[in-house]
């Protein structure tokens, strides 16, 4: 339960300047604050997709679900009870950057409500959207396709999980919950970094695919990417060449683990080398297994 609160008032702070933090027995709350704001409207609300060309999201607690749509879109919550306007998510269109916020500014949220009065946000994105998320509980998802510009997302608790995605970089940082992706198409890096839970993507294409993960597995199915770099503490790697005629060259630095080479290959000293090495393989593993299939 302490670790539960940590991580909710970590994710918290990541977008809230904090006054004070007041902690009474099992009770703990702060003031959630951000600049300019008597510019924003609390309640749900909806927008001309030609208006906006990024998205600002940062929330509490609750569910994200993303989606992509043209034309008028519509961004709501929904919660436990009524919620009052100091509770109400609140949003400003600057420009064309629209900003979504947990909860009026100055609201002194309890954190212990976070579970029993979490929100559930669903927002319809136009195409090509530049996407920045910051969630401290609560697990983002996406079941269609996103057609996405920059997508930055960094998590707390709870994991994403997003079947479909096309951007041009991606880069997620995950303190805790597993990182899932289907179908992902990326023109440039795609780029995470998670303490635990690790990551699996069904299918990716990519410029160059970065990982760093302390704890938990990390899985991914290659279609067509040009470099892979992986740094992992602890956990079973495994890789799928979709494409094992384009193949891979394969370099491995671990301290302790195996290595399991499932296709046909040559080996040159540390390096192995699957079909024509078209896709570059850097891995250092401290304690895990390494497989490529």
């Amino acid at each position: 339960m302490k670790r539960i609160i940590a991580l909710l008032l970590t994710g918290l702070l990541l977008f809230a300047s904090v006054g004070c933090i007041r902690i009474t027995g099992l009770s703990c709350s702060v003031p959630v604050h951000y600049t300019n704001a008597d510019k924003y409207t609390a309640g749900n609300f909806t927008y001309e997709s030609d208006k906006v060309e990024k998205v600002e999201i940062e929330w509490a607690a609750g569910g994200i679900t993303l989606k992509n749509g043209t034309g008028t879109l519509s961004v709501t919550e929904s919660g436990a009870g009524t919620l009052s306007e100091e509770e109400q998510m609140h949003w400003w269109l600057d420009g064309r950057t629209l900003k979504i916020k947990f909860c009026k500014s100055g609201y002194q949220y309890e954190l212990t409500d976070a579970f029993n009065q979490k929100k559930d946000l669903t927002v319809e994105l136009p195409d090509f959207v530049d996407l920045d998320i910051d969630v401290a509980s609560g697990k983002v998802s996406a079941e269609n396709m996103l057609n996405l510009g920059r997508f930055e997302l960094d998590t707390a608790s709870g994991g994403s999980d997003i079947r479909f995605l096309s951007a041009k970089e991606v880069k997620v940082d995950a303190a805790s919950g597993k990182t899932a992706f289907g179908s992902v198409s990326v023109s440039g890096n795609f780029k995470v970094n998670t303490a635990s839970g690790g990551l699996s993507v069904d299918r990716i294409s990519a410029g160059e695919i970065d990982v760093d993960s302390a704890s938990g597995g990390v899985t991914l199915g290659i279609d067509t990417v040009e470099t892979i770099k992986i740094d992992s503490a602890s956990g079973a790697i495994r890789l799928k060449l979709n494409q094992p005629e384009r193949g891979a060259s394969l370099r491995c630095d671990k301290v302790s683990g195996s290595i399991h080479v499932n296709l046909p290959y040559e080996k040159d000293g540390d390096t192995y080398r699957i079909g024509l090495g078209a896709t570059e393989i850097r891995i250092d593993v401290v304690s895990g297994s390494v497989t490529i299939e």
